[in-house]
């Protein structure tokens, strides 16, 4: 045990703890938003592009549900140019950065459990971040590359943390501390909340008396203010939470209550996920709502506040801070459940800041207990007990996430009744060559008694248009494509694909009125994304058949400045190449 006290080997320990439990992550596939993003993606994720990321043009038609996320795209330009378009690399850089953050935060808990006059520091913080390094809700954001906006999150939210602890020595760490928050917020938005943990930290240690307090926080102010700015330069900072208004105060008393209910609900939710981190589910399509669940909400954060208030009582502050660090990174999670900003209300992934507070109290409760009872062995017993358990379930569950086949066929089994979970196994059956499942899995997504938007039937109706394409049955493809059509005519990949059609009905008849018909697609779907690389490249095959060299010349441009992957990219090269030699 003398070695856990050796912050240098307790470091290195719980460094590569993390990074072989999670090792198993390295086999994996690219799964979900992994394949569009990062394989198929037709954004440019090029170094020159920064810029224009970090300050995005000014927009006069602004997007709600866009993310602002420049710290994110940077290390996916940072991998790309590493490994290329390589598994094995994207997720080495997620389990690295975790193990990282797993260090970073045994000495957030260090100065934590320091600040506050606690004994043990050493041996509570080694098993707090064991606890961490170890926590199953940790799979989908490490597993999943584009999960990885928790880690680099989480990262930069410890490190602005512990810098802002040394702020209280020496004011010139308070740089520090503000540029890792806002690196932390140009990670993912839950970053909003470090001031407030900062501050509660601050009130429960009496550092409000330090006279460069105030200034602190106005730093912090300014720093949310400038990110406010530069997301809403191209996206709405403040989306609206309730999709539609009414001038009915009745209406809208009942809407507040039901968004309260869920709030609370998915408060009850998340914690029952992080002491009971044994059952998992990539889409979780639903916030419960029952009057059991609600009740017994209200009564279990009534009982962590009550718990709060006896500790702080008796001055002893690591409890209180804990639950309030928590509750307070939870917040913009839980707010999530009540927009529609997602998918989905609720997710693991959302857990990861929060497990450090859940962490930093289990770590410490056990061996106080312990302490209490004059036995510090059955302490370590229960504590590496936990571990345990927790490790069993963290490995076995990246298996889930090893491909699209297994992570949808799990999922789809455990969310049986919304579209989503059996559109991407349908898709995922359709990528593996089994195709008559992929269009049993397709139908059931598109039954009227599974839960869906239009948007999510178009997709799911174009799918199926893909899985007959593939198969060369152009007449049920079209058809499939014209119902997308019909659910969500704003849903531009449909056009793309009925400009395929038509064009491939030109190859066959050689017929100038089906490529017309496939200029005139193509053209709609260039109005709605205007970078659609694909889209360039097929209009400048459309045009070469119709004997308009200038036009395909044009478009075959456009596609490779749209950032289309390699293989497309030098077919658009050999378009440009053969018309430059005639």
């Amino acid at each position: 045990m003398r070695l856990i006290k050796r912050k240098a080997f307790a470091s290195l320990f719980l460094f590569f703890v993390s990074f072989g439990v999670f090792a198993f992550s390295l086999k994996n596939d690219f799964v979900w938003d992994d394949v569009q993003v990062i394989e198929k993606s037709y954004y440019s994720f090029k170094a020159s592009r920064i810029k224009s990321i970090v300050i995005p043009k000014i927009k006069k038609s602004k997007n709600v549900a866009q993310y602002y996320r420049p710290v994110v795209f940077i290390s996916i330009v940072l991998d790309r140019s590493l490994w290329g378009i390589s598994h094995f690399g994207f997720h080495l850089s997620n389990v690295v950065v975790n193990s990282v953050s797993t260090v970073i935060f045994y000495f957030l808990v260090l100065f934590v459990l320091g600040e506050f006059g606690v004994t043990q520091r050493e041996t509570k913080a080694f098993l707090s971040s064991l606890l961490f390094a170890l926590h199953p809700m940790h799979v989908e954001s490490v597993s999943w590359v584009v999960g990885r906006t928790d880690l680099l999150c989480g990262l930069f939210f410890f490190i602005a943390f512990i810098f802002h602890t040394f702020s209280f020595r020496k004011l010139w760490f308070v740089i520090l501390a503000a540029s890792s928050f806002f690196l932390s917020l140009l990670s993912k938005e839950v970053a909003i909340v470090f001031p407030i943990v900062a501050l509660s930290f601050d009130l429960l240690g009496r550092k409000y008396v330090n006279r460069n307090f105030i200034l602190k926080y106005f730093v912090y102010t300014l720093l949310v203010l400038l990110y406010f700015y530069l997301r809403g330069r191209a996206f709405d900072s403040v989306p609206d939470l309730i999709s539609q208004s009414s001038t009915n105060s009745t209406y809208e008393g009942y809407q507040i209550l039901d968004h309260l209910k869920i709030l609370l609900n998915s408060y009850l939710f998340y914690i029952y996920k992080l002491v009971f981190p044994f059952e998992f589910n990539a889409f979780i399509g639903n916030v419960p709502k029952d009057i059991y669940f609600l009740t017994s909400s209200i009564l279990v954060i009534f009982l962590l506040c009550v718990i709060s208030v006896i500790s702080i009582i008796k001055k002893e502050y690591v409890t209180p801070f804990g639950i309030f660090w928590v509750f307070v990174t939870l917040g913009p999670s839980c707010l999530v459940a009540i927009s529609v900003f997602s998918s989905t209300p609720l997710a693991e992934r959302y857990l990861y800041i929060p497990t450090a507070g859940y962490c930093l109290l289990i770590g410490h409760f056990i061996f106080e207990v312990g302490k209490r009872i004059n036995f510090q062995k059955a302490a370590w017993a229960f504590g590496l007990l936990l571990s345990f358990s927790y490790l069993f379930f963290t490995i076995d569950r990246q298996k889930v996430w090893k491909d699209d086949l297994i992570l949808w066929e799990d999922t789809s089994t455990k969310t049986t009744n919304y579209a989503i979970p059996h559109s991407n196994y349908g898709m995922a059956l359709k990528d593996a060559g089994k195709q008559d499942e992929a269009i049993r899995e397709l139908l059931t997504a598109l039954d009227p008694e599974v839960k869906d938007t239009n948007r999510g039937r178009a997709t799911t109706a174009n799918n199926l248009g893909l899985v007959y394409l593939d198969n060369e049955d152009y007449k049920n493809a079209e058809e499939w494509f014209l119902k997308a059509r019909y659910y969500d005519s704003t849903y531009g990949r449909t056009y793309y694909h009925l400009g395929l059609i038509y064009f491939i009905k030109g190859e066959y008849g050689n017929s100038v009125s089906d490529y017309r018909m496939a200029e005139k697609y193509l053209k709609k779907t260039l109005e709605m994304y205007r970078s659609y690389g694909r889209a360039n490249l097929l209009l400048a095959k459309v045009y070469i058949r119709l004997g308009e060299k200038e036009k395909a010349r044009e478009n075959a441009e456009r596609a490779i400045r749209s950032g289309l992957i390699e293989p497309l990219s030098i077919e658009a090269q050999g378009i440009l190449n053969e018309l430059q030699d005639k």
